[in-house]
């Protein structure tokens, strides 16, 4: 089953890369990319949850992918929400920021909560290269958002979208130096092997944001970008991770 999974995953995500080839319809590429947003975050939800469901009440692992579930979900009601916009006042652009925002933002304190329990749950310590390499990449994403979300602070009049915007500042280096640290301490096995696809799949989120917030500063960003695609696919190897998991652990 996961294998099957992974491959519709991959057929539904291609057309984000095979449709400007092709020479699809600009607004039909907008709106599949925008359904695809919002189903597959919530699919890997569904899957992240139920996979928690395996393990008993009292097992750290079930609170861990219960916070991944939760992370996921939370970004696909802000895609919900961003796509809801432009049908409820008439085709207006999603402004920023709005509660599509808000969503979004959340994926991040779930997960990094998800990577402490879980690494609390291994009784290990992160050795001295892995937090070394964490901080490396950390400093060197956050000097990259700082940057990239420059205009956006000069931007800001009022105290909401300065927030907002430093929010996003400082959570995906974040993401990135947790998934570093988690990725010092994983061991190779059946058991290690589905993380491997977590941490696979959030480098490929991190990555998206990266470059959408750079094409946005640039002006050549909308939603159908071949970027889109590291969103799909990035959530889809988080589903595949939460599959492996569950098929090992189930009854």
């Amino acid at each position: 089953m996961t294998i099957a999974i992974a491959i519709i995953w991959i057929i539904l995500s291609a057309p984000i890369v095979l449709f400007p080839l092709l020479g699809v319809d600009q607004k039909i590429l907008f709106d599949y990319s925008l359904l695809m947003q919002i189903i597959t975050p919530t699919a890997a939800a569904v899957f992240c949850c139920i996979t928690g469901l395996v393990f008993p009440k009292d097992d750290a692992m079930r609170k861990v992918w219960m916070l991944l579930g939760i992370g996921m979900l939370c970004w696909g009601i802000g895609a919900i929400l961003f796509a809801a916009y432009p049908l409820i006042y008439e085709g207006q652009e999603t402004p920023y920021p709005w509660y599509s925002d808000i969503g979004y933002l959340f994926l991040v304190p779930f997960v990094l909560a998800a990577f402490f329990v879980f690494k609390k749950s291994l009784h290990v310590e992160v050795p001295v290269w892995g937090w070394v390499t964490a901080a490396v990449f950390f400093l060197a994403a956050l000097a990259l958002s700082i940057i990239f979300n420059l205009s956006k602070f000069a931007d800001s009049n009022t105290v909401l979208p300065y927030t907002i915007t430093l929010l996003y500042t400082i959570g995906d280096p974040l993401l990135l130096g947790g998934t570093i640290i988690i990725g010092s301490i994983l061991a190779g096995g059946a058991v290690g092997r589905p993380w491997w696809f977590v941490l696979i799949g959030l480098i490929l989120y991190y990555t998206a944001d990266l470059i959408y917030t750079y094409l946005v500063v640039k002006g050549q960003y909308a939603t159908g970008n071949f970027i889109d695609i590291g969103w799909l696919l990035g959530f889809g190897c988080i589903a595949v991770a939460a599959l492996m998991t569950r098929s090992l652990f189930k009854e």
